[in-house]
This record gives structure tokens, sequence and C-alpha cells, in this order.
């Protein structure tokens, strides 16, 4: 019999407006994965949709490196791996593809290592090697999470905030933006009034979405001065689809993570003829209806005949 390790990988959209680097949450398109031991000195890579074609398929793979990476911190070897991968998680589009990929490695160096990672480690790792908690923290919890990662102790805290009732739409549009295309966007520096300010924006927002307030909570969003306002000429479509959204009373449009894809909290009763006008009106883009993951990542180990 021949061990193999399945894991399903949530997507995530952070910030959430003026949660900038520190809010995400996890979405319910997905990276599948087939981890299983093979004879040889090569890791093979097999990829089963044309989203991953672009990705490489040597040692310069980002899964790849991530988990050896992780080994070598451990003091593990790990076994030459086949890695079969399917995604419906679109690439550089602001759903976080890579924080996906990266949880996906981490998971794979802890059984593959047999490290015995806990969950909360995984998480520090994730964070140490993101840099921020926005996106890594979803994808293994799933659900709405604020986190900080603080860079001098590399201590990584989150909390989890009740999942919104909202139906969430997501607009991609057919071009890529790179994340540090479009962190180049945005400024060095803050004053200290505008930082006052869009802190208060922030905390407002997070007491409002606890408090299910929706429509308090969206106007909060939509006054984002952390990074919407340098980012949104990178992305054509977003005052069309702002706009057309607030014509079908939706709590707020926002760009998801980087961008371009663009996120709107929606009223469940008004959802299904937004999305459907956003498809007929803004034609270049894909619109539809996800919904919110709240387990995170599934791990399951089956047993197969070789």
């Amino acid at each position: 019999m021949e061990e193999v390790l399945k894991l399903k990988i949530p997507a995530s959209t952070a910030n959430l407006g003026v949660g900038f680097d520190s809010i995400g949450m996890a979405l319910d398109k997905y990276l599948y994965m087939s981890i299983r031991r093979i004879e040889g000195r090569d890791w093979e890579f097999l990829y089963y949709s044309p989203e991953l074609e672009s990705l490489p398929k040597d040692e310069s793979n980002y899964i790849y490196k991530v988990a050896q990476e992780v080994a070598q911190k451990f003091n593990v070897t790990l076994p030459c791996l086949q890695i079969e991968m399917r995604s419906d998680i679109p690439l550089a589009r602001g759903l976080c593809s890579s924080a996906s990929a990266l949880v996906g490695a981490l998971y794979i160096a802890n059984y593959f290592g047999n490290i015995q990672l806990s969950q909360y480690e995984l998480l520090q790792l994730a964070t140490e090697i993101e840099g921020h908690p926005d996106n890594v923290a979803p994808t293994i919890y799933g659900g709405l999470i604020s986190g900080y990662y603080n860079p001098d102790t590399k201590v990584t805290d989150v909390a989890r905030i009740d999942v919104p009732k909202v139906d969430i739409i997501i607009t991609i549009p057919p071009y890529e933006l790179k994340t540090e295309d479009s962190r180049n966007a945005l400024p060095e520096t803050f004053s200290h009034k505008a930082a006052v300010q869009n802190s208060a924006i922030s905390n407002t927002m997070i007491c409002a979405l606890i408090q299910h307030k929706y429509k308090l909570a969206g106007k909060m969003m939509e006054q984002d001065g952390f990074h919407e306002p340098y980012r949104q000429h990178l992305i054509p479509e977003f005052e069309q689809v702002r706009q057309i959204s607030r014509e079908h009373d939706a709590y707020a449009t926002v760009i998801s993570g980087a961008g371009p894809t663009i996120l709107t909290l929606s009223p469940r009763e008004y959802s299904g003829e937004l999305v459907r006008t956003l498809r007929d009106k803004v034609t270049n883009c894909i619109s539809e209806l996800v919904t919110i993951n709240e387990v995170g990542v599934i791990d399951e180990v089956v047993y197969q005949k070789s």
C-alpha cells in the first residue's frame, strides 16, 4: 500500500479595506495537492490545471524551496516526493495563491519530515516567511482573522472574528498584478495625523464587524487611506464595480489583497442580482459568488494500491 498525503488549502483575501497587512478571510477557492514518496533524487511536480502551468517543476519551485527550508530548520531530511497539484485560485490576482502554496509546503515538510508541528507553530513559521499574518492565518485556521507579527520577537498573535453573515462577490480582471508592483505604488511614510485617522477607521471597522453592523463596517472599509487610494489606478474596473455594487445596496467594495481582484460584501438578498449585473456590465472580468471558508486546511492521509 502507498501512503498519500492529500491537502485542500483555501484561498484568502486580505485587508478588507482598512485592515492593511493584518486582516484576512479564507475563501472557498482551493489549491488541491496529492503528495507521495517516490524513488530517485528529484522531486516531481505534476500540474492538472492551466493556472499552474507557468510554475517551475525543478528545485526553483517555491513549494520545494520552502519545504527544504523548514526541513533544514528542524534538522530532518525529506524523501523524494511527487506532488500533484490542481488549483482554482488564480495566480497574481489578490487571492494569495502564494500563501496557499506556502502553507502547503509547511504541511508537506511537517508530515514527511515527521516534525510534529502544532497548528500554532505552523502559523509562526508561515508568518516568519511571509512577513505578516493576513493571508496565512485564515488559510491555516479558516474564517476571518486579525493578527500581528512582531519582527523583533518573531511571534505572531491572532484573534478570530465571527464570520460575517454576508455574501461575498469577487470580480477577477483578466490581467495579473504582481504584489511587488502593487506595493511600489504605496507611500514610504505617513504623517502622524494620517496614521491616527486610519487607525481609528480600522478600529471602528473591526468593532462594527464584531457587532454585525455591516453597513457601518462597509462605510469604514471604503474610507481606507493606507493603500487603496494609491492602488485603485492600477485596476481600471474598480470604480465601475464599486458604483454598480452601490446601486445594488452592497455594504462595501474593496481591493482584495494587493489586487487586481475586487471584493464586494453584499446583503444575501441582493447578491445574486448583483453578480449577474456585474457579469453583464463588466464583461472583461469574471464575477462570481464565493463563500467564506471556516475550517482552513484539510489534510488527510490515504492508502492506495501502488
